[in-house]
């Protein structure tokens, strides 16, 4: 292994520069590819070569933003290793770009599912994500929708860039990259004097296409050749291809290694390229034969037809039948010159073009502070100086202020930012940190919203939340992003203090003065939790927007705030929520300080007690459809997201089984259930055909799955528990709500294994953090026979009630 800088400048701003990590042997296309980008990146960058990723030290990727080349022979020795082993080099790395390659697909055949989650799972684990065209972003979404259920596809793929594989260096005539041909080369292609050779380029594999260039040469009655060596374990493929050949009438042989040096000559002197794997997803050969001059003649493809498209002239095209390719070849030998580029072909992008691409998106920092604003300019002004000012922000941060429809966009240090609404805003770099400014229509008070907008324009692995109205001290942002580089995922909330900023003339009064009482509840609420370290499901109410933090792989499961949710508060309450259920843990930073201008809401002077109670309450009402805990919803309330989800597999079962179950399920309080395979699904707002959707599984506290017909005598927890999640990982054997998540897990990576047996339980969070369901034992249940009557068991289930009353028993 080797690690060292490039000879060019300095990072910006004290941020150390980028580091690039290439694994692999020396002679893969992937190696190339990474040190050709990596020299040729103008910023200065530091390298680390490894045969292997698991060979690379994690020290030297430690606090660095990152960028790795990757396909999935270069992790680890073992492909069951590979996760582990990129997991262990880039675990510390403060922001992190992977540039993927060989995108798994169907050509894959048995090893396209581990492949796929592999991918996957690298893809969750990086800021932004590279590809070479758009065909392998189409690939890489078909991965991901698989893999992520809800809104944590879309973000991944909302980061993943296409930078074409750069045409390298071009020869003395013909195209060369970033510009037209040339002629000097034209005294080469004139006709040979014998029926030309039709040549592949690249490593011998199975599957590549080799296959049908044989016997479409053999055919047009040419021979063939393979200019360039047989990948490792492929050996027999050799004599496999030669002996095809021979069976076919006709030639063909491997010219073994071309070193660098030669290849140019080797591809001028090739009679006719071809290029016939029909499962390209990129292709450096394509790209070689392009910088050698020659126009190969390449099987149609989603990647091949992109291609085309983006370098006009370059390629040939051909149907994908073997008699459309046997035509090509024999066009291509009456008309040598038509193997050539022609002088109006412009290929590119060529290496430094490809490598400044690369550093746009490796180079951001590694934390985005959103600022929503609202008609605030002198209050933004003193939050821009205050984050300006912040030392020790591993990665750098920059700064994104998200316009809720101000009539006029803010100035950003003296310069005004003319942002669209729905653009990609403006970038003021007269601060020391980058300032983004972005703008929403104005459609009523929106701040979730512009929250949302102002995240998706910021590239930080940890996302900072500073509200309009709202000063950071020195170190808050640090803080904050050390609160969300533990393992796992962390909802992070600093130390909201409040003063009197902002005078009866609107000048803004820095630092502050005299300061205002804190809000009793919120200081109790963090003193009885051990700031947050001992949170139970009621732990969302301590959570607050206007000084928060979260890490990006978190933000990408949750989807940012419900912008259903208008009106002032709320939306963090109902962020935290789904927060804490898909795994995360929730901090208090209390040396995170930010301070608040004014009072809290309770401490208003001239608010009247009703006034007060009607903005409340008006929140509790918006909340209440999406957060189903009891303490906002109350009880017996009956929304789309129920607080238990319960699940009954029908198949099989009489309407009377379907109609009792789902009654004794009804019974157990805010539940919502699903039928799935039954030829009846009972008429009620709370029972659904089929399975329940994201947007409902996210929010509910449990699932209990039903697979025989048997009612559910009673649950775990009470009909509207105040807490629910704590209850079943008692039953768990010991598991805890609290704790680090299980493996770097978010609830939507997984869905777990049921055990086997009639009914099984399973908290949300404790799912999301690795734990089991839990099956229910024969005394939590009873079976229903084939032949129930339901008004006859509905008899017999209120004598029984009437009896237990009777008996002074109330339980199920």
């Amino acid at each position: 292994m080797s690690a060292g800088p490039s000879p060019a400048s300095d990072g910006t701003a004290g941020v150390p520069p980028v580091v690039h990590v290439v694994a692999g042997p020396d002679a893969h296309g992937v190696v190339l590819h990474g040190l050709r980008i990596r020299a040729a990146t103008r910023a200065r960058t530091d390298l680390v070569r490894a045969d292997l990723l698991s060979d690379v030290d994690p020290a030297l990727l430690r606090d660095r933003r990152v960028v790795v080349q990757v396909t999935d022979r270069v992790l680890a020795a073992r492909r069951e290793d590979a996760l582990a082993a990129w997991r262990r080099a880039t675990a510390g790395a403060v922001r992190l770009t992977v540039v993927l390659h060989d995108l798994p697909q169907a050509s894959d055949g048995r090893h396209r599912g581990p492949r796929s989650e592999l991918y996957a799972a690298l893809c969750a684990d990086a800021d932004d994500v590279v590809v070479a065209s758009r065909h392998e972003k189409l690939l890489l979404a078909a991965v991901l929708r698989l893999a992520f259920p809800g809104p944590r596809a879309r973000a991944l793929l909302d980061r993943t860039h296409v930078i074409p594989l750069p045409v390298v260096g071009g020869p003395a005539g013909g195209a060369a990259a970033g510009g037209a041909a040339g002629g000097a080369a034209a005294a080469d292609r004139s006709e040979p004097s014998s029926p030309p050779t039709v040549a592949t380029l690249g490593f011998l594999y199975p599957g590549k296409g080799v296959e049908e260039v044989v016997d479409a040469a053999a055919e047009a009655g040419l021979d063939a050749v393979n200019i360039g060596g047989v990948s490792a374990g492929h050996d027999d493929l050799v004599d496999q291809l030669a002996g095809r050949a021979a069976a076919a009438g006709t030639r063909w042989s491997v010219t073994g290694w071309v070193d660098d040096a030669d290849l140019p000559a080797a591809l001028a002197a090739a009679g006719i390229p071809v290029a016939a794997h029909r499962h390209l997803s990129a292709s450096g050969s394509i790209n070689s034969w392009l910088a050698a001059g020659r126009r190969p003649v390449v099987v149609a493809s989603r990647y091949t037809r992109e291609l085309a498209d983006r370098m006009p002239g370059a390629v040939r095209l051909v149907g994908p039948t073997h008699a459309e390719l046997v035509a090509a070849l024999r066009e291509a030998a009456d008309d040598p010159a038509s193997t050539w580029l022609g002088e109006d072909v412009v290929l590119g992008p060529d290496e430094e073009e490809a490598a400044a691409l690369l550093h746009e998106v490796a180079d951001r920092p590694a934390v985005s502070v959103v600022v929503p604003y609202y008609r605030g300019q002198a209050m933004l002004d003193v939050i821009l100086a205050q984050l300006d000012a912040q030392d020790g922000v591993v990665g750098g941060l920059e700064v994104v202020v998200a316009d809720d429809g101000s009539p006029e966009p803010p100035t950003v240090h003296g310069t005004r930012a003319g942002a669209e609404v729905g653009g990609d805003g403006t970038v003021v770099t007269a601060g020391r940190w980058p300032v983004r400014v972005v703008r929403q229509g104005r459609d009523g008070f929106r701040a979730g919203a512009a929250r949302n907008l102002g995240a998706r324009h910021g590239a930080g692995r940890v996302v900072v939340f500073v509200d309009g109205d709202t000063v950071p001290a020195t170190g808050t942002v640090v803080d904050l992003q050390k609160a969300c580089r533990t393992p796992g995922s962390t909802l992070a909330v600093g130390h909201r203090r409040h003063a009197m900023l902002t005078g009866p003339d609107g000048a803004v009064t820095w630092p502050p003065q005299d300061e205002l009482p804190e809000p009793e509840w919120l200081a109790q609420g963090f003193a009885a939790t051990a700031d947050l370290a001992e949170a139970d499901d009621g732990g969302f109410r301590w959570i607050i927007s206007a000084v928060m933090a979260v890490d990006r792989a978190l933000w990408d499961v949750l989807g940012g705030f419900d912008e259903r949710l208008r009106g002032y508060g709320g939306e963090d309450w109902e962020l935290a929520w789904r927060a804490w259920l898909a795994g995360a843990d929730l901090a208090h930073v209390p040396d995170a300080v930010a301070w608040h201008d004014g009072p809290d809401l309770k401490g208003r002077e001239g608010e009247e007690a009703e006034h007060l109670a009607r903005t409340k309450n008006a929140e509790t009402g918006r909340l209440a459809p999406l957060l189903p805990h009891p303490l906002v919803r109350g009880r017996g309330w009956t929304h789309p997201c129920p607080d238990v989800v319960a699940l009954v597999e029908a198949t099989g079962w009489t309407p009377g089984q379907v109609e009792v179950v789902v009654e004794t399920l009804l019974d157990h309080g805010d539940v919502g259930v699903w039928v799935r395979g039954g030829e009846h699904v009972p008429a009620d707002p709370r029972v659904h055909d089929g399975l329940p959707g994201h947007d409902v599984l996210a929010r509910a506290r449990a699932q209990v799955v039903v697979r025989e017909p048997v009612e559910v005598l009673r649950l775990p927890w009470g009909r509207w528990p105040e807490e629910l999640t704590s209850v079943v990982a008692g039953m768990a054997g010991g598991a805890t709500a609290g704790g680090a998540t299980a493996g770097g897990a978010t609830a939507g990576d997984a869905t777990p294994q049921d055990p086997p047996g009639p009914v099984s339980v399973a908290a949300t969070r404790l799912a999301a953090r690795g734990s089991r369901p839990v099956a229910l034992g024969a005394d939590w249940t009873r079976p229903v026979p084939r032949d129930v009557v339901v008004e006859h068991w509905r008899q017999r289930r209120l004598n029984d009630e009437r009896r237990r009353r009777q008996d002074g028993r109330t339980d199920g």
